[in-house]
């Protein structure tokens, strides 16, 4: 009679089979490519992969966490956001797919000279993707956060990608407005903005963003009151810009009545993502 083979509780086949069933797949390798120190593809390749002893021990830390409901962002430190790779960590919000719109539709509007200010930039992921991308101009970025931790990211992510980007402390405009010299700019002015725009209500509901800063997620007034504050900074700017907002397609109506409160002639377009949602808002004032 043919002996069966002991089967070996090491190897990313068993754990795969045993701890990850349930998970999603791109997530399972994730966190065995984690544990072993390997990357993705080997995971997929490599099966019969024996974890040490040690691999072992980190890899059900990792699971415990992912269980607990950490995100697969922060336990990596990686995120993946318009074929760039970025940092992140808890100070930070994770680059989401749908706010890669918000860089294509500003990409488009970019001429020879412009001034771009990215407001709230957290891991710096918008103006990062948007320097790395833009030929044939000439894009002085400004990129600011009240955070002084996740400005310690966004500067790290700009270093690990060559972005020439002045980082400013503070809160929304208010540092730009401060500095002597922004009267002086020349060329087009383009403002982007990922603000917090959910209410308490929503991120209570929403359990996969539970981990993240609520400060990068939470706003009153029905999520708008960071945009209204930001209009209100922007009016005193008194000069010709270009601002894209993103927010829930639930707030279409709200944001499209403040930002006519404020500039009432301003010629405003609602771009959907991939989901076919209302989730920015293109804002042109001459």
């Amino acid at each position: 009679m043919k002996r069966k083979m002991p089967i070996n509780m090491s190897t990313v086949l068993f754990l795969r089979k045993k701890y990850l069933a349930a998970t999603l797949p791109l997530d399972a390798d994730l966190l065995l490519a984690l544990a072993a120190k390997k990357s993705r593809e080997f995971i997929l390749i490599h099966p019969e992969y024996k974890l040490s002893f040690w691999q072992k021990i980190d890899f059900y830390y990792f699971f415990f966490q992912y269980k607990r409901g950490t995100p697969i962002s922060y336990l990596t430190h990686h995120k993946e956001f318009f074929g760039l790779d970025f940092f992140v960590n808890r100070h930070t919000l994770i680059p989401r797919p749908e706010t890669e719109l918000l860089v294509e539709e500003t990409l488009k509007k970019i001429n020879k000279q412009t001034l771009l200010i990215d407001v709230g930039t957290g891991s710096g992921c918008i103006p990062i993707s948007i320097l790395t991308t833009t030929k044939n101009a000439d894009v002085n970025a400004i990129a600011i956060d009240i955070s002084a931790l996740a400005l310690k990211i966004a500067r790290l992510n700009a270093a690990l990608h060559k972005a020439k980007i002045k980082f400013l402390r503070g809160n929304l405009l208010e540092p730009f407005l401060k500095d002597s010299n922004y009267p002086n700019f020349s060329g087009q002015l383009i403002i982007t903005a990922n603000l917090p725009y959910l209410t308490k209500e929503q991120f209570k509901n929403e359990q996969t963003i539970q981990s993240e800063p609520r400060s990068a997620l939470i706003a009153n007034e029905n999520g708008l009151a960071l945009y209204r504050e930001l209009l209100e900074q922007i009016k005193n700017l008194n000069t010709p810009f270009i601002a894209f907002f993103e927010f829930d397609q639930r707030q279409t109506e709200s944001i499209t009545k403040l930002i006519k409160s404020f500039f009432s002639n301003a010629n405003l377009e609602i771009k959907k993502d991939l989901a076919g949602r209302d989730r920015l808002v293109i804002i042109t004032q001459d």
